[in-house]
């Protein structure tokens, strides 16, 4: 299928040129001696008082060249593995620190997690499942916890969210002992990872020691953007562009030095406007939306499969939710964004809601279903029902009709399609309280494929290792 594309050839020429130019004249500011050692080795042009790294145009190209393409997510369960820059979007859940809980807004638990990611394990369009922060464990190993909880309740593709490389070390030992050792693990990484660079043109000590940490067995990693027009990049939208698109090839030529050929997914999706209004970081402006099109403009240009986020500046789910949700979901997809985070975000990004995730699951669904596209054969051009049924017929009875009736149309989840009368007489529930009542339902009925038994008191000494070695 055409991708929606806003930039003509030279517009994305030079966005490229530009993007060289800072890297090579103005460069990046590195936060990690060993890095900055590396780099230099590497040939790159590098002030260790400073901690500034300039990066030639051949050596930035050349090793970019070296990061795949295409490249599998893997699973706990073979069947939810999938392809990374085959041309299809495939869509997740997204971190936030509060949820929201009967219209108000509360720090997210550990309870509220493993109930997130239990509905993203149900919901047949929800790809893999991103984590998110959570306030009722010792707060030190936070992500150790989260990585535990996420491999309790889904068999999916995990992108934990990691505070510390400490922590990941122990989110690795955790994910060998489910792929069952260090080798296989290499082989079919059932996690990714992924930090965004510091802005303006800096990268930090924990997101590099991840990097690093993560090379070794070869996890894939997002190479994240996430500047603020106006205030942590230029207003401009060609201005911000310019500047993320500098900072992500900047990272994914860090990763291929840590390790050539590792899988990187590009990223200036996650981008904020800036409302100078209220000083609010906006996600749900047409702006953000257009920024993360352009990057997966951009991604395919340098070979390479590309990452966004959805997000409403809403509270709550509601109007404004949807129409800035079903909007950006459309245009993040149709412009070939590979990964697509944002089932349940709220808040530009801080909160997330179990209805808005089923909302969102819906409009995904729809978007799927237009994907597909029309199946043209001799089956379903159906000549032959047409003449048997004649001038003035019904299909109804048609077994053809039966036939292809759940092929060809999309059933959905929440959405209401009844006539007044029996809404009204289910309750008159408005999109909201019939996902709130799906919601229930799911949670009470789906169990995910759970870990063998001995597998999951392994995975709690691990945490308890790490209680023990971190959380003093």
């Amino acid at each position: 299928m055409p991708k929606l594309e806003f930039l003509s050839k030279d517009d994305v020429e030079k966005l490229h040129l530009t993007s060289l130019k800072i890297l090579e004249e103005i460069g990046i500011k590195i936060f990690d001696d060993y890095s900055l050692k590396l780099l230099n080795q590497a040939g790159a042009i590098v002030d260790f008082k400073q901690n500034i790294v300039k990066i030639p145009e051949y050596l930035l190209l050349d090793l970019i060249k070296k990061a795949p393409a295409k490249f599998k997510l893997y699973s706990r369960e073979a069947r939810y593995d999938f392809e990374v820059g085959d041309g299809k979007p495939h869509f997740s859940t997204g971190n936030a620190f509060y949820v929201l809980s009967d219209g108000k807004s509360q720090r997210i638990t550990a309870e509220d997690l493993a109930n997130y990611i239990k509905i993203a394990d149900y919901l047949k369009n929800i790809h893999f499942c991103v984590g998110t922060n959570i306030s009722d464990v010792p707060q030190r190993i936070w992500d150790v916890y989260e990585f535990e909880i996420m491999a309790n309740n889904s068999s999916k593709h995990l992108r934990p969210v990691i505070a510390t490389p400490d922590g990941v070390k122990y989110i690795i030992r955790m994910a060998k002992c489910i792929c069952g050792g260090e080798e296989i693990l290499r082989r079919r990484p059932i996690f990714s990872v992924g930090y965004a660079s510091e802005s303006p043109l800096r990268w930090g000590t924990t997101a590099l020691q991840v990097f690093r940490e993560t090379a070794k067995y070869n996890i894939p990693v997002n190479i994240e953007s996430e500047t603020l027009t106006g205030g942590t990049s230029p207003v401009t939208l060609a201005g911000t562009i310019v500047l993320s698109n500098a900072e992500v090839l900047s990272g994914i030529f860090l990763n291929q030095l840590y390790q050539e050929g590792r899988p990187c997914v590009y990223s200036i999706g996650f981008t904020h406007t800036f409302d100078l209004k209220t000083a609010v970081a906006l996600s749900g402006s047409p702006e953000a939306a257009l920024i993360a099109c352009i990057g997966a403009q951009m991604a395919r240009y340098y070979g390479l499969p590309s990452l966004s986020w959805v997000c409403s500046d809403s509270k709550i789910p509601d109007a404004q939710a949807a129409y800035e949700k079903a909007i950006s979901f459309f245009l993040h997809a149709f412009s070939g964004n590979d990964l697509i985070w944002g089932a349940g975000s709220l808040e530009g990004q801080l909160s997330f809601s179990f209805e808005q995730t089923l909302i969102d699951a819906e409009v995904i669904d729809a978007i799927m279903r237009v994907m597909e596209g029309v199946m043209i054969t001799d089956k379903t051009l159906a000549l032959d029902i047409i003449q048997r049924v004649g001038i003035g017929g019904t299909f109804l009875k048609e077994k053809h009709t039966l036939d292809f009736y759940l092929r060809e149309h999309l059933s959905p989840l929440v959405t209401d399609r009844s006539l007044r009368g029996m809404w009204e007489k289910t309750g008159s529930k408005d999109m909201t309280k019939r996902a709130k009542d799906k919601l229930q339902e799911i949670l009470k009925t789906h169990q995910p494929i759970p870990l063998d038994h001995d597998l999951s008191k392994e995975l709690r000494k691990i945490v308890e290792d790490a209680k023990r070695e971190l959380a003093r």
